[in-house]
């Protein structure tokens, strides 16, 4: 097993990757409710009479 070593730290590349990918999914996912909240918020202020 020569080239372990390789494979090791491009395991942990890969996995560091997809970790940084979640953790932008989710920044974004909130950003996006506090959008809705906001607009929710206004539709009904508008709303009401």
């Amino acid at each position: 097993m020569q080239h372990l070593e390789y494979m090791t730290a491009a395991y942990i590349i890969i996995w560091a990757a997809i970790l940084l990918y979640f953790l932008s999914l989710s920044k974004r996912e909130k950003a996006i409710w506090e959008e809705l909240r906001e607009l929710r918020a206004t539709i009904t202020k508008n709303n009401t009479p």
